[in-house]
């Protein structure tokens, strides 16, 4: 135990995380790593006496039934073992998944921030810790790479980050400690932290990680895990300093600057290296949104608008943000009340012949084809039709509209498009962007998402049409699987 708390204090005094009379949040689940790290505050603040005020939080996210309302009444027990404020709650996640088009995990970590932040401010609290630990900054380091990440995502969790600008840090104490020391820690303190089932399911991608490829990489290498948190702390150092270099050319590109505009000359943007350029977008857009993590979809597009040869292009992203160019000047822009308003539009489809799509950055591409599909060579952004079905009507490409329903293929009825796309994690930001192909009332086809059952191509199919759509890499988050 003595060995534990040195190595977390010495983390703690190394970052200057905690200070001495802070009042601190401390999130605890209920498992091994919460446990431990509620309980190793708690004994420092005695050994050292650093005047700490602890306050627990805990989120019962209503999925695990007894299970979790037995972690609840874990929490409170060892909480009033210590003698410290325990703040229960218990939320209907899934309700909130469905309104919000989110997965489970990302629902549920976003309702226990919130609630983190909701009692830091109610308390008087400067810092939330979490119990991130090193094992869950190796499978982050790999989870990035596997995504498609830059240098600053093989840098990892940081050890430290604002959850309230300028209010409320978000500090993870444990982030260089190993699992395995977090379970001795408990044996040796006599904790029984509890166990969650759900981390065990290999229907979450994060899991199937966890439980099967780490195990190999093990095999290959034991000491894996101790280079890619190397790697990690090299590639903060870089980062550290880019960011530091963007800051510095940021000012020399900006021509103005205000709480929901700013304004880039183009040129000058333009005359900078690559991978500078990639640094300041996210750099610009965190002026104007701390709800979003910029990802390299997101630069990507910003690039293509700041970069390519149309003078007036413009892309929307989340959080109300929009970038345009107009000509030489790029702007930054949060329009709160010009993004809540849908984006409509609506385009014949070109057959034969190419389509493109501005709103959804697609060029749909259709043809006429005799004979039989070579169905092996065809992708999820590829469609075939019955030509004797859609020959004599207009196909349109548009986005979705209140009311739509498609009949999907090998099912029965119809089920409402909005559904589909809430079932299938679309992200809410791009729902009203995605375009479907329609033949009249009749959607034929959602690209990369689901086919209809209608103008069905058989084997006795003479003649079809073919149709494909080439989507820019902003959409790959998309359709991810």
């Amino acid at each position: 135990m003595h060995a534990m708390l040195a190595k977390v204090r010495k983390q703690i005094d190394a970052e200057g995380l905690l200070s001495p009379g802070e009042t601190i949040v401390v999130g605890v689940s209920g498992g091994v790593d919460s446990a431990a790290l509620l309980h190793v505050l708690w004994s420092l603040n005695r050994a050292y006496r650093y005047g700490w005020t602890l306050h627990v939080v805990h989120l019962n996210h209503g999925f695990r039934g007894e299970e979790a309302e037995a972690d609840a009444d874990y929490v409170k027990q060892l909480c009033d073992q210590l003698a410290i404020p325990c703040h229960l709650f218990a939320e209907n996640v899934a309700l909130y998944m469905r309104e919000h088009g989110k997965g489970a995990q990302e629902a549920g970590r976003e309702r226990r921030y919130a609630l983190f932040c909701q009692v830091a401010l109610a308390v008087g609290a400067t810092k939330v810790a979490v119990a991130h630990q090193a094992d869950d900054q190796v499978e982050t380091i790999l989870f990035h790479l596997l995504r498609g990440s830059g240098l600053r995502g093989l840098a990892g969790m940081p050890v430290r980050r604002w959850l309230v600008p300028e209010k409320v840090e978000i500090v993870r104490p444990l982030l260089g400690v190993f699992r395995e020391e977090l379970e001795r820690y408990c044996k040796q303190a006599g904790l029984e932290p509890r166990l969650d089932r759900s981390n065990l399911s290999r229907k979450y991608k994060r899991n199937k990680l966890r439980l099967d490829v780490l195990p190999l990489l093990a095999e290959i290498n034991p000491r894996y895990r101790e280079h890619l948190l190397r790697l990690a702390a090299l590639a903060k150092d870089d980062e550290r300093y880019l960011h530091r270099l963007s800051l510095d050319r940021l000012e020399q590109l900006v021509i103005s600057r205000q709480e929901q505009h700013i304004v880039v000359d183009g040129n000058k943007f333009q005359s900078c290296d690559l991978a500078l350029q990639r640094r300041l977008i996210p750099l610009i857009l965190s002026y104007l949104s701390r709800q979003t993590e910029w990802s390299s979809q997101h630069v990507e597009a910003v690039l293509r608008v700041i970069c390519g040869e149309h003078p007036s292009a413009s892309v929307h992203l989340p959080d109300n943000l929009v970038v345009k160019r107009m000509y030489q000047y790029i702007h930054f822009v949060k329009d709160r009340h010009n993004e809540q308003r849908a984006v409509d539009y609506c385009y014949p489809l070109a057959v034969p012949g190419r389509t493109w799509v501005d709103e959804c950055g697609a060029w749909f591409t259709a043809e006429w084809r005799t004979g039989t599909p070579d169905w092996q060579a065809l992708s999820a952004f590829d469609a075939v039709f019955a030509a004797d079905e859609v020959a004599d009507q207009t196909l349109w490409v548009r986005n979705r509209r209140n009311g739509d329903r498609i009949a999907l293929l090998g099912l029965s009825g119809t089920k409402k498009l909005k559904e589909l796309l809430i079932d299938l994690k679309v992200p809410k930001d791009w729902r009203d962007r995605l375009p479907l192909v329609a033949a009249g009332d009749r959607i034929l086809w959602v690209p990369g998402i689901r086919r209809s059952r209608h103008a069905l191509v058989g084997k006795r199919t003479g003649k079809y049409l073919w149709v494909h759509a080439e989507f820019a890499a902003e959409w790959r988050e998309v359709f991810a699987e």
